[in-house]
């Protein structure tokens, strides 16, 4: 697939590096021939120097023969009407981030989507969802929700006070409970072990599984005992994320933004109902007494500096917060802070982004790739046709590559567990779990 990519900054790079691994032939455009030098030095892509709103700079990258354009340059503007010139130019695919929300929330008059621009996106917004899912889900590595909020993907650790620990799935009391999810993959170390009925569950594994939200929810309260609801989440920074993840809290827990800056906190307080908005610095004394932390309280650093961000959830843990929740804006930085442990979990809304628009790449069959943070793999949402040679077939039937798996299945409507005995039929959604290397084996099988 060929794709041309507008913008080099981080999200432009981000996308531009999982493109190239899966060997699509990437252009880019950026107006800064410099950052164009650095991303063809690590990068095997394409190049050109210019604005990507330019027809002219459009006919030299090719546009026309693309076959997916990406914009995601700081401007709005740009992006949008790059994207309209390859509807023009009849690209098939066309993704533009947006920020301001009279994009994203505009009337049928003026959608975007009506205009021929098939994904709108917003950086800030995916994060904040990212965010929202993992704290609804205390303790786990990772959780967000497919298939318009029927199916939650999570993972968990496994401890030695785990009733997993030293059993194989069979081994379990809780079977009914078992039974009701789908174990996708374990990351043990480095190494990415795909569950079968006779794996021994470690020290240390993390567990991501597949499920409807409730019997996801139910399997992590037996698992995690020992973890108990957050009873409030303080929020510091009250920016674009901070607000809205505040707006997604404030009906489910109790939660308090912390903002330093006199009118935004000012705005905070007239967009949110019941969070409580402190004007402050989070790391003041007087201020967290103020929000109130206690031991069940998660701590959300969404501030615009990695380092305030990093140093907040430090101090925090150490006044007994429950979990701390750090946005960092140089991705480079995410995998030395998660290897050092330093907070909970790390978010980037770079990431997030480039996590939602692989979710889109797909062809027209396989339409869907979501990359996990922790976990060398992808989940693939694949569509069975009539013609399809899978249909009919029981799962256990299905020869896979053994380094993939099943997770789910939609079906009208309903949400399926994918046991061996379920019989696929015309029209299911599939959802697979694949390590990178069997993408394309997954692809073909689902093409066919």
């Amino acid at each position: 697939m060929r794709v041309l990519i507008i913008g080099a900054g981080n999200a432009g790079q981000q996308l531009a590096e999982r493109l190239v691994a899966e060997k699509h032939d990437v252009v880019m455009i950026d107006p800064d021939p410099k950052v164009l030098a650095l991303v063809e030095a690590r990068l095997d892509v394409l190049t050109v120097a210019g604005s990507g709103s330019s027809p002219r700079i459009l006919s030299e990258a090719q546009l026309e023969k693309s076959d997916l354009i990406i914009s995601v340059t700081d401007s709005d503007e740009v992006n949008i009407l790059t994207c309209l010139c390859a509807h023009a130019a009849g690209v098939p695919r066309k993704v533009a981030r947006v920020s301001s929300p009279e994009y994203i929330y505009a009337n049928g008059t003026y959608d975007l989507r009506a205009m021929g621009i098939d994904l709108i996106i917003n950086q800030k917004q995916e994060c904040a969802l990212e965010i929202f899912n993992m704290l609804q889900m205390p303790g786990a590595q990772e959780a967000f929700r497919l298939f318009d909020g029927k199916v939650m993907v999570a993972g968990f650790p496994v401890s030695v006070i785990s009733p997993l620990y030293g059993r194989t799935p069979a081994e379990c009391e809780r079977l009914d409970l078992i039974q009701s999810i789908r174990m996708i993959a374990i990351r043990r170390g480095d190494k990415l072990v795909v569950p079968h009925g006779d794996t021994v569950f470690q020290k240390n594994d993390r567990l991501y599984l597949v499920g409807k939200p409730a019997d996801v929810a139910a399997f992590f309260e037996w698992v995690s005992a020992d973890l108990k609801p957050f009873e409030k989440v303080v929020i510091a920074g009250g920016g674009d994320i901070g607000l809205m993840l505040a707006e997604l809290l404030e009906t489910k827990t109790d939660c308090v933004v912390i903002e330093k800056n006199e009118e935004r906190a000012k705005y905070c307080s007239s967009v949110l109902k019941k969070a409580l908005v402190l004007r402050g610095d989070a790391l003041t004394d007087s201020t967290m007494e103020e929000a109130g932390l206690t031991e069940h309280t998660a701590f959300v650093a969404l501030t615009g500096d990695d380092e305030d961000n990093i140093m907040g959830c430090l101090v925090m843990q150490k006044r007994g917060a429950a979990f701390t929740v750090t946005q960092i804006t140089r991705t480079d930085y995410v995998p030395v802070i998660e290897q050092l442990y330093l907070v909970n979990r790390v978010v980037s809304p770079y990431i997030s982004m480039t996590n939602a628009i692989l979710h889109y790449l797909r062809s027209h069959k396989v339409r869907a790739a979501s990359l996990l943070h922790n976990l060398p793999g992808e989940l693939l949402d694949a569509t069975l046709n009539e013609k399809s040679r899978l249909a009919g077939k029981k799962i256990k039937e299905v020869k896979f590559p053994r380094e993939s798996i099943i997770a789910t299945v939609m079906r009208a409507g309903e949400v399926l567990t994918a046991t061996g005995d379920l019989e696929l039929a015309a029209g299911d959604r599939v959802l697979i779990f694949s390590h990178p290397d069997a993408v394309k084996k997954i692809e073909a099988i689902f093409l066919k």
